[in-house]
């Protein structure tokens, strides 16, 4: 019998399971804790909706999955600009045709809901796998890759046309991927296999498995291309792999259950976002540790810059909020409040 895919936690007070036995993906949000509700008092930033039309600022598209809606925040007067209806569900998200799309995964529909973000609508929706979930797209082309949860593969997904080009498969329970224009390569945390699976794009085969961390999930790539740091939840880590050896280089400890991770654009700091502790880590990547932590929102779990990379964004699902922090700093200048189940697993920030 399958298990269901990734969609909202399954949090018990005390322990929480959503990463837990074998398949089990997180489910529902139960974690209320007085611990929580004490600690957490936040003052939310509530404005009017505005048309994305005449918009010319930085935006950051929030998939909110108990509210099956998108929040479109505008990173330049850091408030809310609109609010777009999609299908079910809405997760994984990733900015794809130079920005001028996003797109967002629903594992519970199967599908990928297609956003003009010039109308700042749906403009459509296609059916892909059985559980869709981490996203990312090829610069200048309309191709998307899918990480389905379900079928232990990455779709290859034709966005003009609205159809599967291929299937690759990959290790079990892939969750995020990301992509390496320069090499031409496709990098697929496996939750469920404790890997990674690397993917040549011309050939369309995985050419090497590496082994990371317990629980591999969030993924990201250094800017200059060399490194890919892997977040391992069960093992409260980060996984650093070297990409010219295609070996295992570095672990370093992070925050309790860790979910997904952004570089600033230096090249110099890893920003890793720990559910558990309701923060985001630090890491000094030349150093190879943590050296500072920062408090947002409940249950953190997306993470990603502004364009300019003056802010960090982070998308808090437990009280449904973006932090704002500057990167200078490293304090929160702004709390918006988004939907209910606030994710945006992927890159979620467009110019």
């Amino acid at each position: 019998m399958k298990s269901k895919p990734p969609l909202l936690h399954d949090r018990i007070v005390n322990h929480p399971v959503g990463w837990g036995e074998a398949r089990t993906p997180p489910l529902l949000a139960t974690n209320c804790t007085l611990k929580h509700i004490l600690r957490r008092l936040p003052l939310f930033i509530i404005v009017a909706t505005l048309s994305l039309q005449t918009h010319a600022n930085p935006l950051a598209f929030i998939t909110n999955q108990l509210s099956d809606n998108i929040s479109v925040i505008d990173l330049e007067s850091n408030r809310l600009a609109k609010t777009i209806k999609t299908g079910k569900t809405p997760a994984g998200i990733a900015r794809c045709d130079q920005s001028q799309t996003i797109i967002a995964t629903s594992p519970d529909e199967q599908s990928l809901y297609v956003i003009d973000t010039q109308t700042g609508s749906v403009s459509n929706t296609i059916k892909v796998g059985s559980g869709p979930l981490g996203i990312s797209c090829a610069p200048g082309a309309q191709i998307a890759y899918v990480a389905d949860w379900y079928d232990n593969a990455v779709y290859v997904v034709d966005i003009k046309k609205a159809a599967v080009r291929y299937k690759i498969p990959v290790g079990i329970a892939p969750a995020g991927l990301v992509l390496d224009s320069q090499k031409q390569r496709l990098y697929v945390a496996n939750r469920d296999s404790d890997n990674v699976s690397v993917i040549d794009l011309s050939s369309r085969q995985v050419i090497k498995e590496v082994s990371v961390g317990d629980a591999p999930f969030g993924i990201t790539l250094s800017p200059d291309g060399k490194e890919v740091f892997v977040v391992n939840v069960r093992s409260s880590s980060v996984s650093v792999i070297d990409t010219d050896k295609l070996k295992l280089s570095a672990e370093i400890e992070v925050g309790e259950w860790p979910y997904c991770a952004v570089v600033d654009h230096s090249g110099k700091h890893l920003y890793v976002t720990n559910q558990e502790e309701d923060s985001v880590s630090i890491v000094d990547i030349a150093k190879r540790k943590e050296i500072s932590r920062i408090d947002v929102g409940e249950t953190p779990e997306g993470i990603d810059l502004s364009p300019d990379g003056s802010k960090l964004l982070v998308v808090n699902w437990g009280e449904g909020s973006l932090s704002i922090i500057d990167t200078l700093t490293h304090k929160t200048i702004y709390k918006i409040k988004t939907g209910k189940g606030s994710r945006s697993f992927g890159q979620f920030a467009i110019p």
